[in-house]
């Protein structure tokens, strides 16, 4: 594929997703259909089925973009302690809350799930030395899963509660009470 299709083939994929967020306003994301997207987006079931396997796979395409912005995010401001990863992390999603009030709608968070642990290597090695991750190299796969499924977990009972507090007043309070005694 020359570089001319491969634009066109993202271009196409932005337009399918960025349909499927359009519909998912008014249906369920069981209720649409390939058609629907296709209409939505303009363009032929063929080429929707060129690009994606089935909407689940548009979906992950959608998250999958959001992560590689959020990590961006995340190295661009070279980042280099936990705590400040997270509160990038919580602010990326912060900005992006109607979204994820619909997906969250939609019981689509697992999707969301996938991605954190995807790319929470690519972080742990952008804030600790090469030395630090041989060294853990064994236990890594089990703390970063454990991280990870704890920040996910928080994120998600943030979204159930409608994102009413601030990302900064969510992790200032989860510092404090990391730090408490009696927590």
């Amino acid at each position: 594929m020359n570089n001319t299709n491969g634009k066109i083939a993202e271009q196409s994929k932005k337009k399918i997703a960025d349909a499927l967020i359009r519909v998912m306003e008014q249906y369920s994301f069981k209720e649409i259909t390939i058609t629907q997207l296709g209409q939505e987006s303009k363009l032929s079931r063929k080429t929707f089925y060129r690009l994606f396997q089935d909407k689940e796979s548009v979906l992950s395409y959608i998250f999958e973009k959001m992560y590689i912005d959020c990590l961006k995010e995340i190295k661009s401001k070279e980042i280099t302690h936990y705590w400040d990863i997270v509160q990038c992390y919580f602010d990326y999603w912060g900005n992006r809350s109607d979204l994820l009030i619909l997906f969250n709608r939609n019981g689509l968070l697992h999707v969301l799930f996938e991605g954190a642990y995807k790319y929470s290597a690519e972080i742990f090695m952008q804030v600790r030395s090469q030395e630090l991750i041989q060294e853990y190299s064994v236990p890594l796969p089990y703390l970063l899963a454990y991280s990870v499924g704890g920040i996910h977990s928080m994120l998600i009972k943030w979204i159930e509660n409608g994102m009413e507090i601030s990302s900064h007043e969510l992790i200032d309070s989860l510092k404090t009470a990391f730090k408490s005694a009696e927590i």
